[in-house]
């Protein structure tokens, strides 16, 4: 192994993290993966016009000759809401809280590859197609990426180097070979986005995508109020999945919110009008915050109706 690409991996690992390099010479594959799915139909226009960066360039390096994706442990963060004498709880998808992680990511490669005169840059990419075809990660039959000692309970972060690529990881795209005999994530899906005519999700009725992108609610989710399983995104996939039952338990405790602070999320407040203590517990989700009251109250509904 090249000694620069092993210094990245052993400094990834040293805080529990995984990377593969790919030459960026794949960069036009990685985008026709997206584009292909665009022409077909099979990707919603908006939810494309929603990630547009999944065909983004190397313009902020263009000199780069290496993409280095690195995955990143996310434990489920589990937030507590005091509301009328009582103490809701809500799970935060792993996906969302990732500042500290992404830049100490950066960091261990601005270490290893700045000192030897390389430059490194974020790259916004397919990062799911690009984790699989890099062979750090499988597809799963929910169409999210699973990478060894992880599971799904991870982040993905990918950046752009001018290092030459000694190591070129790019391959077929993989499934998981657990879901070859399972549809447990199917069967539990509540908008059944997961169908059997074909692999590729329906992303655009996915209970996550749908409260963390809609103004409200489609009136079909509105009369599902079982449906709701978290404070923002959707895990019911991911909480039935046997690759991700090891790694369930590792729950972090996330912010409290007190009675005053839980009713200026429900009653959607300004976030300028949040004092900046409360402005701080929701700093990883400022921007979704306006939807936030909204995933609230049906989250303490559902809780309500449990008890």
């Amino acid at each position: 192994m090249n000694e620069i690409v092993h210094k990245i991996q052993e400094g990834m690992k040293q805080v529990g993290y995984n990377a593969r390099t790919v030459s960026i010479t794949h960069l036009p594959e990685l985008q026709e993966e997206v584009g292909k799915l665009v022409r077909q139909g099979l990707l919603n226009k908006r939810l494309h016009e929603t990630w547009h960066f999944y065909l983004d360039t190397n313009e902020n390096l263009p000199e780069a000759k290496t993409i280095v994706i690195a995955a990143i442990p996310q434990p489920i963060t589990r937030a507590q809401f005091k509301w009328q004498g009582k103490t809701y709880h809500g799970d935060i998808s792993p996906t969302y809280l990732y500042k500290t992680d992404e830049a100490r990511a950066g960091a261990i490669l601005a270490s290893t590859l700045e000192p030897a005169g390389y430059k490194i840059a974020k790259a916004h990419l397919a990062l799911k197609t690009l984790a699989v075809r890099s062979g750090l990660a499988g597809y799963g039959r929910n169409n999210i990426s699973y990478v060894p000692g992880m599971g799904s309970l991870c982040r993905l972060i990918a950046f752009y180097t001018d290092c030459p690529c000694e190591e070129d990881n790019w391959q077929e795209s993989k499934v998981v070979k657990a879901c070859e005999n399972c549809s447990l994530c199917r069967e539990n899906c509540p908008t059944g986005s997961i169908p059997t005519d074909r692999f590729l999700i329906q992303a655009e009725n996915c209970l996550g995508f749908l409260n963390e992108r809609e103004p409200d609610f489609p009136y079909w989710v509105q009369l599902q109020p079982d449906w709701h399983n978290a404070f923002i995104g959707c895990m019911r996939c991911q909480f039935v999945c046997p690759v991700d039952r090891p790694y369930l338990h590792k729950i972090v405790a996330g912010p409290s919110f007190s009675e005053d602070e839980t009713g200026l999320i429900l009653n959607k407040t300004p976030w300028e009008k949040l004092s900046s203590e409360t402005k701080q517990k929701l700093d990883d989700v400022q921007e979704v915050y306006p939807l936030l009251g909204r995933n609230l109250s049906a989250l303490i509904g559902k809780q309500r109706k449990a008890t």
